[in-house]
């Protein structure tokens, strides 16, 4: 049984990181904006602790019921942290604006990716499985064509879209039942144990867990892994999904 889809994960995988504190800036300065309609004003010490407070959250969701909470809701508990009023019309301004910011302020492609996907995309038909924060779906769709790789891949999954986070069997499912393609016929690679490699096992596809990008806020600091194979660089990849799909062939 060969290989027939390979699903990959966005953040620290893809892409690493970086620019988080452009990002956090710009988020900092389209909030000062938008309350400045209200009369309110906010310094950065006030700022920090509140974005600090709304990415608690966010991962409390993320983590115990497997989704991702929107924008506008993220940005509604943060109001709440920072006693504004919850003008709709702001909220949505805000939400965007904080969506966005990853447009100006990108995240570096890792070494060696389009390589990688040019090669691996003229064998496999490629999805994106990837879990959003701040900028839903249709945003990282815009980083991803920036980038120049939107091409390589034919669906996309975003936890924003599906209503499902990672690992969630839903999130690959939502590629791979596009497909008619079994799980075990598919190999996903993502870099968190938990949801890349814990999700995409249990649902019964081969996976890859990619070590690469120092980063990132959720590095394994074990060595155990589900994962079938465990790679550091791009180019490691390509040879392990070869040497993978041959094995179950």
């Amino acid at each position: 049984m060969k290989i027939k889809l390979i699903t990959i994960d966005f953040w620290n995988t893809l892409f690493d990181s970086e620019n988080g504190f452009a990002r956090n800036q710009y988020r900092l300065n389209s909030l000062k904006s938008e309350i400045e309609h209200l009369g309110y004003k906010i310094t950065e010490e006030k700022f920090n602790p509140a974005i600090e407070a709304s990415w608690g959250y966010f991962h409390n969701i993320w983590r115990n019921e497997h989704r991702t909470p929107s924008t506008v809701s993220t940005v509604e508990f943060l109001f709440d942290f920072l006693k504004l009023p919850k003008k709709p019309e702001i909220i949505e301004n805000v939400a965007e604006a904080f969506g966005d910011c990853i447009i100006y302020h990108p995240p570096n492609l890792l070494p060696g990716v389009k390589e990688a996907l040019e090669k691996l995309s003229s064998d496999y038909p490629l999805g994106i499985v990837s879990d959003t924060g701040f900028s839903p779906g249709k945003t990282l769709r815009k980083v991803l064509y920036d980038a120049g790789i939107y091409d390589y891949f034919s669906e996309f999954s975003f936890s924003d879209e599906t209503g499902f986070s990672k690992p969630s069997k839903e999130s690959f499912l939502a590629i791979l039942d596009k497909f008619e393609i079994e799980p075990q016929e598919s190999l996903h690679i993502g870099d968190i144990e938990e949801t890349d490699i814990v999700g995409a096992k249990k649902l019964g596809m081969k996976a890859i867990k990619f070590i690469g990008d120092k980063t990132g806020v959720f590095v394994s600091k074990s060595n155990h892994t589900m994962a079938d194979a465990v790679c550091e660089n791009w180019s490691d990849i390509v040879q392990k999904v070869n040497e993978i799909d041959t094995k179950i062939s």
